[in-house]
């Protein structure tokens, strides 16, 4: 295994990081999975706490961090663990207790109209703020470059998903390049996507739980080697090794009820850079 990580080259971003996790995490051993799972869901802990804290909180010996952090190519877990330092120590000013101070102060009662208002702008702010600093600029740049270069772009979402699909679709109709939006209106997707070939694009936006009609999408996709952009939950879900860029936004919630202020933030971030480039 030593011998094998030597070859392994270096993951120099936290991106690079976890599409390799993402890749091999079939292949690991039932330790190694848990602090994959770890990791992937909580990266802010990751950089900002002890190793000792971190094995603890994931259940797992201090070796096995070491083991794992070698396994991704890296020397140490000290190594690693900077990828997570450099993106996560510069987190934009959290708004989310001062909102709630104010709402404390103000005496709101627990379910009026205000306190909800409050609650849901409190939790987008904390979503977006997060999103900031999750999503790195290389990232950005090679979604935007993969729109960019598609003959058609292809763009689907399913249930709470349609929203941002629609938004993103509509925006894209004001560029230059052939934009598609598949529904299943009339069963007519398995039409829709009978052209689609590895010089389109395919975007797409799914949220737990998962709709088959993406899934099966995806799949196709991947085996017609269609680039996909995927805004999505959860990276580590069964078709996060068939996407070339994911997106992974948490969004806020409140008494159950699930935002797309973030989802929607995004899709606008895509569609105006596209639209930009196509000016210059």
């Amino acid at each position: 295994m030593e011998a094998e990580n030597t070859l392994l080259e270096v993951p120099n971003d936290l991106d690079t990081l976890r599409d390799l996790i993402v890749k091999r995490y079939d292949k690991l051993s039932q330790r190694l999975q848990q602090v994959a799972d770890y990791i992937m869901a909580q990266p802010m802990l990751v950089a900002v706490e002890t190793m000792a804290t971190i094995a603890e909180q994931a259940n797992v010996p201090l070796s096995t961090l070491s083991r794992f952090a070698n396994t991704m190519g890296f020397s140490g877990f000290s190594q690693m663990q900077a990828l997570f330092r450099d993106q996560y120590l510069n987190r934009p000013r959290d708004y989310k207790e001062r909102v709630r101070q104010a709402r404390d102060q103000d005496c709101f009662e627990p379910e009026s109209p205000t306190s909800i208002f409050q609650d849901y702008g409190a939790a987008n702010i904390e979503a977006m703020e997060q999103l900031q600093v999750s999503v790195s600029p290389q990232k950005l740049e090679r979604a935007v470059s993969l729109l960019d270069k598609a003959d058609t772009i292809y763009i689907q979402g399913m249930r709470r998903a349609y929203p941002v699909a629609f938004y993103l679709w509509y925006a894209l109709m004001k560029s230059d390049n052939n934009v598609v939006l598949l529904d299943d209106h009339g069963g007519m997707l398995a039409p829709m996507t009978r052209r689609i070939s590895d010089k389109d694009v395919l975007v797409t936006i799914t949220f737990t739980p998962y709709a088959p009609e993406t899934s099966e999408l995806i799949k196709l996709a991947s085996e017609k080697n269609v680039p996909i952009i995927a805004i999505t939950d959860n990276q580590m879900n069964s078709q996060g090794s068939k996407m070339d860029v994911c997106f992974e936004v948490q969004e806020g919630e409140v008494m159950g009820f699930r935002s797309l202020s973030s989802s929607m933030y995004l899709a606008q971030t895509l569609a105006v850079s596209l639209m930009c480039r196509e000016t210059k």
